[in-house]
């Protein structure tokens, strides 16, 4: 009986204990699939969220180069491109907003950036069985976006302006294809030291003249230099004219114009390509509408008022022993404002921003094409007037009579405060023996530099002297803006340039701020 009793007991035990069993074991199953349940929404929403970030980087990238010409396009295009990448904006559980420094300039640095927050509700697996059907995920990029630096000028015009006494000490310049690169000209020249197609060593950094087919009925070309004429709201009607387009045979480089033949070439054919606005100007091949081009093949000298082929003192009009513009107002039928020419003969009512404008020499072939072009140009609208600038580098021929000039170098706007200005002068000789770089408020800011014959220097303030030519040469000069850097109005950095005797020079400059122009800030 006691053994029966006991063999119950122990029974029952047994069994209360099993019981006990599965409801731990039951309680650690929940726990266990709620734990995992986290970790595999936890990855699925750690993963939607980066997808999310990289959704709000491809939104402000795509929508910044707009900015801050053209709020409405930047922003559709954010819009766009973050619903390219799956996020788009009607629907019910995506937000996709973004914001410039207009709309709000705490949201931003400054007008060159975008703010773009992408909003998504992420669903989720098995936290819905905790009533988390899903969690709102948000991610915010912002981009900015350097333009290029305008060179030269901030006025309606580039270069002097001879009918009305506008002298800022420079013409414009191009060289033709064969002329050598040791002639000044950087990008244009396709040769290093001149001569013909089949004998010349080859420029390295030569921007060939390339045919892209026809552009809005224009056929279209590359190469060369691009310049900006900055059309500002609310002006109209742009007209763009050049003075003494065409290259002129018998000329040299120190009467008038400055136009200089090599050898027996005929010279080279001067072509100007204007196109509409895009937020990207340097490239003309991303939906640039062509307007309008103007071909000017090479011509005798205008100033050959004898006739004899050749410039001397017979066409001295008013006898004052020297040639100059004097005599060409006497001398030509129309008198200097003949040699402005007006592209295409009409305005163009494209809206404001800035229109590209295309300047090479075409290639010639097998036929010798070399000679230095110089010119001007100028830019007429209805309204507020235009600025004319070369966009990120210039090949000027600077002729005057005095030992130094100042020159509108860059202007660099403030948003560009902590960064590094590049500046590069190629082939900075010709009697030249020093520059210095100012800042707008007129402080030298400190620089270093270095030439590629292995000269190098450290300055504080940036006035560089040299005696040893840099024929066929660049220097580099490399400035850290300060932080603080304001310039208001007027962002405008100069170069002041000595030389030991008057100025016949061709140079090339070039000037950018270091780094990627569309970038991710934030």
């Amino acid at each position: 009986m006691k053994t029966w009793l006991k063999r119950r007991r122990s029974t029952k035990v047994r069994e209360e204990e099993s019981g006990a069993v599965l409801i731990l074991v039951g309680l650690a199953i929940v726990v266990l699939m709620g734990m995992a349940a986290f970790a595999i929404d936890f990855g699925w929403l750690y993963w939607n969220g980066i997808k999310i970030q990289h959704g709000a980087d491809a939104a402000a990238l795509a929508g910044v180069i707009y900015e801050p010409g053209d709020q409405t396009t930047a922003y559709a295009e954010a819009i766009s491109s973050a619903s390219e990448n799956g996020y788009v904006s009607t629907n019910a559980a995506t937000s996709v907003t973004p914001v410039d420094f207009a709309d709000d300039p705490t949201a931003v640095d400054n007008e060159n950036q975008l703010a773009v927050t992408v909003t998504h509700r992420v669903p989720t697996f098995f936290m819905s069985v905790f009533g988390v059907d899903s969690v709102p995920i948000t991610r915010r990029a912002v981009s900015e976006y350097a333009l290029p630096l305008a060179m030269g000028s901030d006025l309606p015009y580039f270069g002097e302006d001879p009918a009305l006494g506008r002298t800022p000490n420079f013409w414009a310049n191009i060289h033709g294809y064969y002329t050598g690169r040791k002639m000044g000209d950087r990008f244009s020249s396709q040769c290093n030291n001149g001569g013909s197609q089949s004998g010349c060593e080859r420029n390295p950094e030569g921007r060939e003249t390339i045919s892209q087919g026809l552009n809005n009925g224009i056929a279209d070309l590359t190469g060369g230099y691009i310049y900006g004429i900055e059309v500002p709201v609310g002006a109209t009607n742009l007209a763009v004219e050049v003075f003494d387009g065409p290259f002129y045979r018998g000329g040299n480089d120190f009467k008038l114009v400055g136009d200089n033949p090599q050898g027996g070439s005929q010279g080279p054919t001067t072509v100007f390509l204007l196109y509409a606005p895009d937020p990207t100007p340097l490239d003309t091949t991303d939906g640039n509408k062509l307007l309008c081009r103007v071909d000017y093949a090479p011509e005798d000298s205008f100033a050959d008022f004898d006739g004899n082929g050749s410039i001397g003192n017979g066409d001295d009009q008013d006898g004052d022993g020297d040639l100059d513009w004097d005599d060409v107002e006497i001398g030509l039928s129309g008198g200097v404002s003949s040699l402005w020419d007006r592209m295409c003969g009409s305005a163009f009512t494209e809206g404001p921003g800035v229109y590209p404008l295309r300047v090479v020499v075409e290639d010639p072939g097998s036929d010798d094409d070399r000679g230095l072009n110089r010119f001007s140009m100028r830019a007429f609208t209805s309204g507020p007037a235009p600025r004319f600038y070369g966009l990120g580098d210039m090949s000027i021929y600077a002729n005057f009579t005095s030992s130094k000039a100042t020159f509108n170098l860059a202007r660099v706007p403030e948003v560009h405060a902590g960064k590094d200005l590049v500046i590069e002068l190629w082939d900075p000789d010709s009697g030249n023996n020093g520059v210095r770089i100012e800042m707008p408020d007129g402080t030298l800011p400190p620089c270093t530099w270095t030439a590629t014959d292995g000269r190098s220097g450290s300055l504080a303030p940036c006035d560089i002297s040299y005696s040893t030519s840099f024929d066929n040469n660049h220097m580099q000069i490399r400035i850290a803006i300060p932080n603080g850097y304001t310039c208001s109005t007027n962002c405008w950095w100069t170069i002041e340039v000595s030389y030991n005797k008057k100025a016949n020079d061709t140079t090339t400059w070039s000037a950018r701020i270091e780094g990627n122009p569309v970038r991710l800030v934030e």
